[in-house]
Order: C-alpha cells, then sequence, then structure tokens
C-alpha cells in the first residue's frame, strides 16, 4: 500500500508547526480512530480521551517517524497501546491524567543491553529486518488483489489471524486439505523470490503460517491485507464485482479486522455525524496538542 501523498505533505507540513495542517490530520483521522475505540471501551468519553491522547502521542514521536509507512497504520498502533495501556490502569484502580503521560520512556531493553548504542544497532537491524517483510508481504497482498487471487488471500488469512489448521480451512472454503497444502506451498515460494535479493532475505518456512508466527503477528500489527480507504467507500455503493465483496466482508467481519471495520462504520456514519461533535473533537483534540507543534519543529 503506497503512502498516501496527502497524508506526506501533511506530516512534513506538522513537522515545520504548521496549525493549520495538524487541525487537518485530526479532522481526517478523529472519525476512525473514535469507531475503532469505541469497539474496545464501554464509554464515548473514554474513547474520546484515548483518541485525544493518540493524537498526543503521534506528534511526541514525529521525530523518529518513518516516513514510508503508513499514517493510518502509525496512528492505529499508537491507539491500540493506548488502550492497553488504560486497561491495565483502570484494572490496577489506578488512573493518570494526559498531564501526568511521559514525554519519553527510556526503553527497558537498555538496561540488559551492554551499551544504549549497541541496543540501537541491534534495534536498526531488527527494523531494517522487519521493514523488508513487511514490503514483501505488502507486495504480495498487492499482487493477489490485481491478479484476483482472493482465495489465496483469503487462505492466507484464516492461517495468520484466525489461526485455523488446514482441516479447519479446507472444510470452511470447500476444498481438500491437500488443496490447502499446495497454496501454503505456493505462497511461502512467492515469498522466497519477493526477498531473495534483499539483504539478510528471510528464511521462509511453513512455520511462518502459523498464528503465533513472527509473520502473523507483523500482519496484524502492520494491517498488511487491509483495503484503501476508498475501496471501502466503494464497497459500501456497491461499486465492486462480487470477488472482491466477498473478500472485503471475509476480511472486515469474518477475520475480524479492527481497522477495517473502524474505517466501515465511520463511513457509514460520515453523513449521519452531527457536525457540531465532530467540530467539538477536533477543537478538543487539536487545544490539547497544539502546544507541542513547536517542540516537534525544535
Amino acid at each position: 500500500m503506497a503512502v498516501d501523498e496527502a497524508d506526506a505533505y501533511l506530516i512534513e507540513a506538522v513537522q515545520r508547526g504548521d496549525q493549520q495542517a495538524w487541525s487537518e490530520v485530526i479532522d481526517r483521522y478523529q472519525g476512525r480512530l473514535i469507531s475503532f475505540a469505541r469497539r474496545m471501551l464501554a464509554e464515548r468519553s473514554e474513547a474520546e480521551d484515548i483518541v485525544q491522547e493518540t493524537f498526543l502521542g503521534l506528534l511526541r514521536s514525529l521525530p523518529n517517524y518513518d516516513p514510508s509507512r503508513s499514517l493510518e497504520t502509525y496512528l492505529f498502533a499508537i491507539l491500540r497501546n493506548k488502550i492497553s495501556d488504560y486497561i491495565r490502569r483502570r484494572q490496577r484502580g489506578q488512573r493518570q491524567s494526559l498531564d501526568q503521560l511521559k514525554m519519553d520512556d527510556t526503553p527497558e531493553a537498555w538496561i540488559d543491553a551492554e551499551t544504549p548504542s549497541h541496543y540501537v544497532a541491534g534495534q536498526e537491524n531488527l527494523a531494517a529486518q522487519r521493514g523488508a517483510l513487511v514490503a514483501c508481504l505488502r507486495q504480495w497482498v498487492a499482487q493477489c488483489t490485481e491478479q484476483r487471487r482472493f482465495q489465496d488471500l483469503i487462505v492466507i488469512e484464516m492461517l495468520v489471524v484466525l489461526g485455523l489448521r488446514n482441516k479447519e480451512v479446507a472444510a470452511d472454503l470447500g476444498l481438500t486439505e491437500p488443496a490447502v497444502a499446495g497454496i501454503k506451498f505456493r505462497v511461502l515460494e512467492q515469498w522466497r523470490k519477493l526477498t531473495r535479493s534483499a539483504p539478510g532475505a528471510h528464511e521462509w518456512q511453513e512455520a511462518d503460517l502459523a498464528e503465533d508466527s513472527t509473520v502473523a503477528r507483523i500482519w496484524r500489527e502492520e494491517g498488511v491485507s487491509c483495503l484503501k480507504r476508498s475501496t471501502l467507500g466503494r464497497f459500501l455503493l456497491g461499486a465492486l464485482d462480487e470477488d472482491w465483496n466477498h473478500y472485503i466482508d471475509f476480511h472486515a467481519h469474518q477475520a475480524d479486522c479492527d481497522r477495517c471495520h473502524a474505517n466501515l462504520e465511520d463511513l457509514r456514519s460520515e453523513d449521519e455525524r452531527d457536525a457540531e461533535w465532530r467540530d467539538q473533537l477536533r477543537e478538543r483534540c487539536f487545544a490539547s496538542s497544539v502546544g507541542f507543534l513547536s517542540r516537534v519543529e525544535g
């Protein structure tokens, strides 16, 4: 999935301290982030607080933001972390205000590393390896959709996202177990070809298609097979063919993709949502974070 040019422009402007660009970022993403947060939290006020923290978290982390990464993916990653932290605090009966949030946390792994620079070097190597895996998986997904190999895509999601076994996948899709095994073999070979020229190429194995694998974790965290918002909009308008509709329905509902589900909910309610509420939330998020723009710029 290519990085959105509008997002890239807005982020560059925000890094220069442009308040209007920051307001546009908030307006562009607040709806889908709220839809996601409300699936996890009981109260709307809780969801709005977490979204407010998410935008603040984006500003604080901009100096380290990788412009090759989708802004939506980045925001949803921050949101997931904020929700997890909030739930853990609530379970412990602790509360933490926005003013108490730390600007920077020293990675705990530094404690066990020989030196901070040693830790950073290791992290850079891991980041490069992860980046190569993400690029490969995204390229493969793009090839599947372009060539309409939706069955291969569904089989892989059933394995790595839903954690199903060959037998269960075969039964759900009306295939034989050897057919599922054949798809796995073919896909792994395609992944090998895509990464063959990459530095430190990953040695693809069948274990990479298990729910508890690194590939499965990356798939979920990076939203490897998530649909473009424009594609989801066409789905809601009934402007896609049966094969596309079948895949999107599987991905968003059967595979239970929180991110695409949130986008769909936001798109469905976009025309119905109270404009006054959107303005109020945008102003609230903007007011709580605009003071950090000068720090980002500096």
